[in-house]
């Protein structure tokens, strides 16, 4: 499971990350919010598509 999450930047750019070593950079923190419940939503379908095949 991915545990994504944001960090404002000083400039107010944005930076999306997770503890698994996705990271994206990103114009505003809004964008990069999205981008982290992206990567965490798709992580968490792709964990249940491979336990429910295996």
């Amino acid at each position: 499971m991915c545990y994504a999450d944001t960090a404002t930047n000083a400039d107010g750019t944005a930076t999306a990350f997770c503890y698994c070593g996705w990271q994206q950079e990103h114009a505003t923190p809004d964008a990069a919010d999205h981008a982290a419940e992206t990567h965490q939503r798709d992580a968490d379908a792709a964990e249940a598509e491979f336990a429910a095949t295996h």
